[in-house]
């Protein structure tokens, strides 16, 4: 594994550890939390989205036996090379 990969799934472990808390205050009725909160966390799973399909269509897969390669667009597909 790469440096990089590393990296990017250390930081999915550590916005994964965030969603509980966040969720639990949001629904904590004597807790507020603000639109801007809302939306930098927001932004946060955005940002990490991006990444992880950066990350995936930069790298092939192999998914039984067969080469996968991610291809972006509107509707994204899988295409296995034979």
């Amino acid at each position: 594994m790469i440096r990089e990969d590393r990296e990017l799934l250390a930081e999915l472990g550590r916005l994964n550890s965030d969603v509980v808390p966040f969720a639990m205050k949001m629904m904590d009725e004597s807790v507020t939390v603000t639109a801007e909160e809302q939306y930098a966390f927001a932004e946060r799973l955005m940002a990490m989205g991006r990444r992880l399909q950066s990350r995936a269509s930069g790298v092939g897969s192999v998914v039984e036996g067969e080469v996968v390669t991610f291809l972006s667009g509107e509707n994204s597909v899988h295409h296995r090379e034979q």
